[in-house]
């Protein structure tokens, strides 16, 4: 995992800054517009002067013109919260050799990276096992990259639950990235999507897939395996099975696709033969969650 961090892309990933839509109340000074209004650099309005007011900050242009008195307000630069949910349940690391999850963690530290150094705040989870500390400065990816380095890609869990008990600990909205292959049925992605939406944090979905899954029915075996349970089932598919199995699976894919756009969802779909500075570097900053 680190041999894709090299000096020059780290170097390259300290000139990114997250973007996000609206402005969100942080829990200390950082760099983001905040909606907090105080004594920042970014103008945000005027209210009536009241005793006790700071002088500096009485508008005697606005004076001269009605004569009364009033203060400019500035908006604030906080910190962004920022959740990187990771899934590790088995599908991840389906199919064998597909580098499907390294490319996944790779790009949540990657992300997490570009926000420690901006001076966010960044917390981890790797859904189905565990949920990292608050990480703070860019000292702190070597504890994350750590903490990620021995996870492997296990297990099965409800969607839904196990995004309700990362977010638990999430006392301030910010902004999400749900890295995943979203190989679950569209219901449950669009709940679990749904409740991100419903504490109020902005969400960018980045869905990582394998070559031999984005091509559909290129190469389909006879003999599968069940990547949750590690069941192998036996196929006995003519050419028109297939086609359906290519259709089920690109309705699949555009569903969760329409269902980002309808809710202005940011979302991204990759595979995990792309390389890491290219989807980071080129891919995100184009649908403008890098700028």
């Amino acid at each position: 995992m680190q041999d894709s961090f090299s000096p020059t892309f780290f170097r390259q990933l300290q000139q990114l800054k997250i973007r996000t839509r609206r402005a969100f109340l942080g829990s200390r000074q950082g760099m983001h517009r905040s909606a907090r209004k105080g004594h920042g650099l970014e103008f945000a309005d005027y209210r009536q002067y009241t005793p006790g007011d700071d002088f500096r900050y009485i508008d005697f242009g606005v004076y001269a013109r009605t004569d009364r008195l009033y203060v400019r307000e500035f908006r604030e630069e906080q910190d962004l919260n920022v959740m990187v949910l990771l899934d590790a349940s088995t599908s991840m690391g389906y199919p064998e050799g597909s580098n499907k999850f390294e490319l996944a963690r790779a790009l949540a530290l990657a992300l997490g990276y570009v926000a420690l150094t901006d001076g966010d705040t960044v917390t981890f989870c790797l859904l189905g096992q565990r949920t990292t500390p608050r990480y703070t400065g860019p000292q702190s990816l070597s504890k994350a990259m750590k903490e990620l380095h021995g996870a492997r890609p296990e297990g099965v869990f409800a969607l839904l639950s196990e995004v309700r008990a990362a977010m638990a600990s999430q006392r301030i909205p910010g902004k999400c990235f749900f890295v995943s292959d979203f190989l679950y049925p569209l219901p449950e992605q669009f709940d679990a999507l749904d409740y991100l939406r419903s504490r109020n944090f902005e969400i960018c979905v980045l869905r990582v897939l394998a070559p031999q899954e984005l091509q559909l029915d290129a190469g389909l075996a006879d003999v599968v395996v069940d990547a949750e349970t590690g069941q192998e089932v036996e196929l006995a598919l003519d050419r028109s099975s297939r086609e359906q199995y290519a259709l089920a699976l690109a309705e699949h894919i555009e569903g969760l696709e329409h269902y980002c756009r309808r809710a202005e969802i940011e979302y991204l779909l990759v595979s995990s033969a792309e390389a890491l500075n290219d989807i980071v570097l080129r891919k995100l900053p184009q649908i403008g969650v890098l700028r």
